[in-house]
């Protein structure tokens, strides 16, 4: 880096490759090339980046990218957009914040504890950055995440072991391959609706069988009458 500002990098392949070279064009993409000698050109190998899901923080804090979805921007479920008319225009950098305290807040601002938080588990997800490193079970991770007051997220790998964030989550996007499944702390609330649907589920699920039941049963029971009756009346025609 000289007195003009001007920053350049060297390094070496490990085999022995056609003329390559890096240029910053003027969208801010890096651009990679190599020469061609049967085109007598240079083609392109590699941009960087490839879409706008690849510009860090593109969504801001705690919001996901999906470059298949329109608008690529949305905040993970129990979050709302931090600034709602900035959204609505697609600068989503300034991200999204909480519907619903955690438990902890709660019990800072009011007193009130209220019930264990949960976690909402999302799969294929790009994990952030500026994670911490512990060993353990998936299992042991989600109890280690609740312990800790300042856990916002927790994630698994066999070969990382568990992986904790204490800060807000920036540059979340949704992969079709490779991505790991992130468990995003919310606030009990925040899933009411889906132990209400359950158990709505259950419900119809006992009054359907109930209904089957009672119909095998009255199908069980009368039949034999009703052919005994017709057997009886045919009996009775024939004499």
């Amino acid at each position: 880096d000289d007195k003009e500002g001007t920053v350049y990098a060297t390094f070496d392949y490990a085999n022995v490759l056609p003329l390559s070279k890096f240029v910053l064009n003027s969208q801010g993409n890096l651009v990679q090339t190599y020469w061609d000698d049967s085109k007598e050109d240079w083609k392109v190998v590699g941009l960087a980046p490839k879409d706008e899901c690849d510009v860090y923080g593109t969504c801001g804090a705690f919001g996901s990218c999906d470059s298949q979805r329109t608008p690529i921007c949305s905040c993970i479920r129990g979050f709302e957009p931090k600034i709602i008319e900035e959204w609505n225009r697609g600068n989503w950098t300034s991200g999204c914040i909480r519907r619903a305290p955690l438990q902890c807040q709660r019990v800072n601002n009011s007193g009130e504890e209220g019930k264990t938080d949960g976690f909402l588990k999302l799969k294929m997800i790009k994990v952030p950055d500026f994670m911490e490193r512990s060993y353990g079970s998936i299992d042991g991770c989600r109890k280690q995440c609740l312990k800790n007051s300042d856990c916002v997220a927790y994630a698994h790998d066999v070969g990382i072991g568990c992986m904790s964030w204490s800060r807000n989550l920036i540059d979340l996007r949704k992969l079709s391959i490779r991505g790991s499944d992130i468990y995003i702390r919310l606030a009990y609330s925040e899933f009411a609706k889906e132990r209400h649907l359950k158990v709505i589920i259950r419900i119809s699920m006992i009054i359907g069988a109930i209904a089957i039941l009672s119909t095998a049963y009255y199908f069980w029971r009368w039949t034999p009458k009703i052919r005994g009756n017709n057997m009886s009346i045919d009996i009775s025609y024939r004499d």
